[in-house]
């Protein structure tokens, strides 16, 4: 780089003048001064002399491929964050490219707050990264299981994934099965980007209550959070974070897209500056299903959908069971203050065996029962509620059960409905040693309605 070339900062790639002249004249109002090239050769020229650290760049050029141009770039000077322009029927282009390093990318017709949030933020990363010299956030930033534990290839894999999409600013889409680890990994991306110091705000797009929905993500109605300002306002600078994204209504949809298209929130007392946010998505299914099902908007999916990340069931990764059932051990008996040290080989081994419907959360919830009853030092398989069903019964058996079972109705008298659900579902769970999953697949319903009510249950007791 040259000396005192740095001032310039940014290149502007756009080969139609009038939409050149316009950028320009916009971002020079932002306080920005950018160099401008019209083809894809004068942008490589000014590129290798200029060394600008942020490079606004249209994919469309007369002389070369625009994603082309950018590999170039960033082969050169890796430490460059280049924003793509695409057409609004280009926006599976600009996700190609920012799956092959881009920073950001804005779709055509460029809202004026938008891209001068996408540049400031950009710079912001790139005076980041040169004032730490690359090597990252300091550790004191980072959670206390900055990585995921892996023995395994699937989850090493896993781990290198989100060191690198931590690295960028564009959306990440986790994909993964109930408790398999999506906000854990949504706050290891976060803990170790450039926005570990700002918010990370979590919004569950699954909420019954639209209106509810509308108010905690966009701030508006009498239901607004506490603090007075929307989800996307408090997560400025910062990452929000959108379990299940699908679920939200068609208008809520269309208003996320505009906030991210334009750049601005749309909450009436919000500051003008551009909304900075990064957004980190999580559901269960592939998107595509959803879009398939017509429940996710597919402009909304491009926009959410640029670097995937599929976290595996627990039953495919076998080897990490046993670390990680040592690492909640550790947790689960400093939290009941209990002396557990060790989990023996013969209860690992009854651990791997174990099918865990309910992943991590099931293996939790297993782990933290035998805390809570027994004593310790070491966790025996006599400890682990992980009693086989019940086995069926004989005709023998059946008809001296028979005048058990005559008694149901009058057991049952005088009771309501949720009453008598609450009973089943709580006799379920006993009989399956509290494994949820178990419970739910003798009643033949999701593990997510269980838990479900039992937090109803739970509130109306309080």
């Amino acid at each position: 780089m040259k000396p005192g070339k740095a001032k310039l900062g940014l290149m502007l790639v756009e080969d139609t003048p009038s939409l050149q002249m316009l950028y320009r004249t916009v971002l020079r109002k932002a306080g920005f001064d950018p160099i401008c090239a019209s083809t894809g050769a004068e942008a490589q020229q000014l590129f290798a002399t200029e060394r600008p650290p942020v490079v606004l760049l249209d994919l469309v050029l007369p002389d070369c491929d625009g994603l082309t141009l950018m590999t170039e770039m960033l082969t050169e000077a890796p430490e460059t964050r280049v924003i793509v322009i695409t057409a609004n029927g280009s926006v599976a282009k600009a996700v190609q490219a920012t799956r092959k390093g881009a920073f950001d990318f804005l779709v055509k017709p460029l809202g004026d707050l938008r891209m001068i949030g996408a540049v400031a933020n950009a710079m912001t990363e790139y005076q980041a990264i040169t004032q730490r010299g690359g090597k990252g956030i300091s550790r004191a930033l980072k959670s206390r299981h900055d990585a995921f534990v892996a023995r395994s290839d699937v989850m090493q894999q896993v781990n290198t994934v989100i060191a690198a999409v931590a690295r960028s600013n564009a959306p990440v889409f986790i994909i993964g099965p109930s408790g398999s680890g999506k906000a854990a990994c949504a706050e290891m991306i976060h803990l170790r980007s450039s926005r570990a110091t700002k918010p990370l705000i979590q919004v569950d797009c699954g909420l019954p209550d639209a209106l509810a929905l509308e108010a905690i993500l966009f701030g508006t109605g009498a239901q607004s959070d506490i603090t007075g300002q929307s989800a996307i306002e408090r997560a400025r600078g910062g990452t929000l974070f959108l379990r299940n994204p699908h679920k939200l209504t068609p208008q809520l949809q269309g208003r996320l897209l505009s906030v991210l298209n334009t750049g601005q929130s749309g909450e009436a007392h919000s500051s003008a500056a551009p909304v900075d946010i990064r957004i980190i998505s999580a559901a269960r299914q592939d998107p595509l299903d959803a879009i398939r099902a017509g429940e996710l908007e597919e402009a909304l999916y491009y926009r959410l959908f640029v670097l995937p990340l599929t976290l595996p069931p627990l039953h495919a990764r076998p080897e990490d069971l046993p670390a990680i059932a040592e690492q909640f051990l550790g947790e689960i008996a400093q939290q009941e203050g209990k002396p557990f040290r060790r989990i023996t080989p013969e209860a690992l081994v009854l651990l791997q065996s174990q099918p865990w419907e309910g992943n991590l959360h099931e293996l939790r919830n297993v782990l933290r029962q035998a805390v809570v009853l027994h004593e310790g030092p070491d966790l025996t398989p006599g400890m682990l509620p992980l009693a086989p069903k019940a086995p069926q019964l004989t005709a023998t058996q059946a008809v001296q059960a028979a005048p058990v079972m005559l008694d149901l109705d009058s057991a049952l008298s005088g009771m309501t409905m949720a009453e008598i659900e609450a009973r089943a579902i709580r006799a379920a769970i006993a009989r399956n040693g509290g494994s949820i999953p178990r419970a739910a697949q003798e009643l033949d319903i999701a593990p997510s309605t269980i838990y479900r009510k039992r937090d109803d249950w739970e509130k109306t007791t309080h």
